[in-house]
């Protein structure tokens, strides 16, 4: 089986991290949308996307192996995956979803082109490769 969001243990922290930087945060079985706002060496500083904000669950600084750089991923939740979608499992390898459907529990179970499967919950928010090429004006992203 294969594991979208990993434990500690398994998870090496991002070290190419800036403050401002738009990144994602795992929280348990979803990513969520956020600005790094300090960096430590055991801590990361985070503002999540408006939406999160109110939440008192949230906390402002998270371990740095929860946090991943945002470029080039975008976030999507579980029941709009599609065939053919490429998603950036823990480690950062890409795998391509082969087919999807959700269980009597409601868990929905994904299968991978190489034969692996994974099983999440029905909230799980995942991290697709975006296909999008980025804009920038003479030569400065925006």
């Amino acid at each position: 089986m294969t594991e979208l969001f990993a434990a500690r243990a398994t998870v090496i922290a991002p070290v190419d991290l800036h403050v401002g930087q738009a990144v994602h945060v795992n929280a348990r079985a979803a990513w969520l949308p956020a600005t790094v706002t300090s960096i430590t060496h055991s801590r990361i500083g985070v503002a999540y996307a408006a939406p999160f904000q109110a939440s008192s669950l949230l906390a402002g600084a998270v371990a740095p192996w929860l946090v991943r750089p945002a470029d080039g991923v975008r976030l999507q939740t579980v029941h709009a995956l599609r065939a053919g979608d490429d998603v950036v499992v823990c480690d950062g390898t890409a795998l391509t979803v082969a087919a999807l459907w959700q269980g009597r529990d409601r868990w929905w179970v994904i299968d991978y082109t190489n034969g692996h499967r994974a099983t999440v919950p029905p909230a799980a928010i995942l991290r697709l490769i975006d296909p999008t090429p980025p804009v920038s004006v003479n030569g400065i992203p925006l």
